[in-house]
């Protein structure tokens, strides 16, 4: 009997990230199992796929349910034999001030943002322990190392999938799991889009003209996957920005003020 073929689950995979990673993982002829709530675009991104040349199921899920996301990796073991790697990368934007933000808003930012990738964590931990082998990636961002104007409630969700991640890297050591933090820039997806108030941000940001493509962060975690590499700071920028917060958080507050009145200017503006 052949090898069962390595597999990766992917939730956030109709667009963005997750699309990219899981067409990088198909390339590379592995089995991916896609997951997003959107059933007609992960269709789509399945076809993708196999063109690609890796078999694929799509799995609608929503990772706010954690009896989903547990019968979204039972059902890619069950159908191809192993979890070699969990990507979770599904999330939400919010775009507002900390004291303008709802707590219904809080909490359903910490919904998708934390507790999707804690369920997907506990669902593929089980399953790699019984295998001793496989490898999490759990997608955080640069601004869940630094948090910044306007992105408090995002920010907030990010830090705790750091700090998620850095716990679960430790605990896994014994049973031969890897567990990597992903931490992007700004990334060309839906993401500004789809998040209130994104459209905003995103025209600010883009005079600066250093919007990644998101197959650049696939890229990056296709290449760590069996790697000892705790985390992935993807560009230059956000790997600045990190170490100049630690170095000096005066510093880059002064910078953070400077990107604060730039957008409360825009704000002021797009509402005349």
């Amino acid at each position: 009997m052949s090898d069962p073929q390595r597999t990766a689950v992917i939730t956030g995979a109709s667009s963005g990230i997750g699309m990219e990673t899981a067409i990088a993982f198909a390339r590379r002829g592995w089995a991916v199992v896609l997951a997003a709530r959107r059933a007609e675009r992960l269709a789509e991104v399945a076809g993708r796929c196999e063109s690609a040349g890796g078999a694929a199921l799509a799995m609608p899920t929503d990772v706010c349910d954690p009896r989903q996301v547990d019968a979204l990796v039972a059902r890619a073991v069950e159908r191809f034999g192993r979890l070699d790697v969990m990507v979770n990368n599904a999330g939400i934007g919010l775009f507002a001030r900390v004291h303008e933000t709802t707590e219904a808003d809080m909490r359903d930012i910490f919904q998708t943002n934390f507790y999707g990738v804690f369920y997907g964590c506990k669902a593929a931990a089980a399953v790699m322990i019984r295998q001793r082998s496989g490898h999490i990636f759990n997608v955080s961002s640069v601004i869940g190392k630094r948090g910044t104007p306007f992105h408090g409630a995002y920010s907030a969700t990010k830090f705790a999938v750091c700090g998620l991640t850095d716990s679960m890297r430790v605990e896994m050591l014994p049973y031969g799991v890897r567990v990597t933090c992903v931490c992007p820039a700004l990334t060309d997806t839906e993401f500004f889009e789809r998040s209130p108030g994104g459209g905003s941000a995103r025209s600010s940001f883009q005079r600066f003209n250093r919007i990644m493509p998101a197959s650049a962060v696939a890229r990056q975690i296709v290449a760590a996957v069996g790697r000892n590499k705790p985390e992935i700071v993807v560009s230059a920028g956000g790997k600045f920005l990190a170490l100049l917060a630690a170095l000096s958080p005066w510093l880059t507050d002064k910078a953070m003020k400077m990107y604060h009145d730039d957008l409360a200017k825009r704000l002021a503006s797009s509402r005349q």
